[in-house]
């Protein structure tokens, strides 16, 4: 019964003109801190989206445990709607929390379907560094719940995941963020 962990990546820059941010300092310090809480525990395989900030905060955990990270494409950001200008992208994001999954365009349902597959098909024990979106669109399928937001991962946080002959099963959910996304 393989064990994954979606973990959120650290604290990124905040800056609509870029489409692919690095860390912030903060972020930099909770990716170190979370290498720190979890390098006692016994190393896990580590995927990571291929957005820098993920790719950043997996770095720490994969230089404590002495392993590669994968980076695996399909857990990366949620696409935007196909003409959606890239300074329109955080509104754009804002505006789908109080929605359902249902009203997405199709290439975002195939987006989460294909998440959900990926997770389904791993073997063993897994930490995925990826993003808010990613979190919340499996923790709805698991809770079989049409909200898009489920709750408000913090940076960092750790949502646990298992899997047997039944499909995804939520363990825990992550640390919640009490402020609002930006």
């Amino acid at each position: 019964m393989p064990r994954i962990l979606l973990i959120r990546h650290g604290e990124a820059l905040k800056k609509p003109s870029i489409s692919d941010p690095a860390l912030t300092p903060l972020g930099e310090e909770q990716s170190r801190q979370l290498a720190k809480n979890l390098s006692s525990e016994p190393p896990v395989s580590l995927i990571s989206s291929p957005m820098q900030r993920a790719r950043q905060t997996a770095e720490p955990l994969a230089e404590a445990w002495q392993q590669p990270v994968a980076i695996e494409p399909l857990v990366t950001e949620i696409p935007s709607p196909l003409d959606l200008p890239a300074s329109q992208r955080g509104p754009w994001i804002r505006g789908l929390l109080d929605k359902e999954w249902h009203q997405l365009e199709p290439h975002q349902q195939e987006w989460r379907a294909e998440i959900i597959a990926y997770l389904q098909g791993l073997q063993s024990d897994t930490a995925i560094f990826c993003h808010f979106m990613v979190i919340n669109s499996v923790v709805a399928k698991i809770r079989e719940d049409s909200r898009i937001r489920q709750f408000r991962p913090d940076y960092t946080s750790i949502t646990e995941l298992s899997l047997d002959e039944h499909g995804l099963r939520l363990v825990r959910l992550g640390r919640c963020r009490d402020s609002q996304i930006r």
